[in-house]
């Protein structure tokens, strides 16, 4: 059991990661088109900012999954019907 739970907080973190490093790249894609002087404020505010709305977001969507209870069924078979596709998109020729 113990096992199950360490593989499962490390999927989480690394999923995580891989989202943030996204975050990342764009955030800094952005900042590079402006004057180096407002490129620290710019990258502080685009991690703040993203970090917020990963917090806002995750708190809303947790709060309408326990209020709304055909909710979860849904967002279940949207997980389902995203990752097929990927899987469908990846090996198509």
């Amino acid at each position: 059991m113990t096992r199950t739970i360490l593989f499962s907080i490390a999927a989480i973190a690394f999923t995580d990661i891989a989202l943030q490093l996204d975050n990342a790249l764009a955030i800094s894609s952005v900042a590079s088109t402006v004057p180096p002087q407002s490129r620290l404020p710019i990258l502080a505010g685009g991690v703040l900012l993203a970090a917020l709305c990963l917090f806002g977001f995750t708190l809303i969507g947790s709060q309408l999954i326990d209020r709304i209870t055909w909710l979860k069924p849904v967002a279940g078979l949207a997980l389902f019907v995203i990752g097929g596709k990927l899987v469908y998109d990846y090996f198509r020729p």
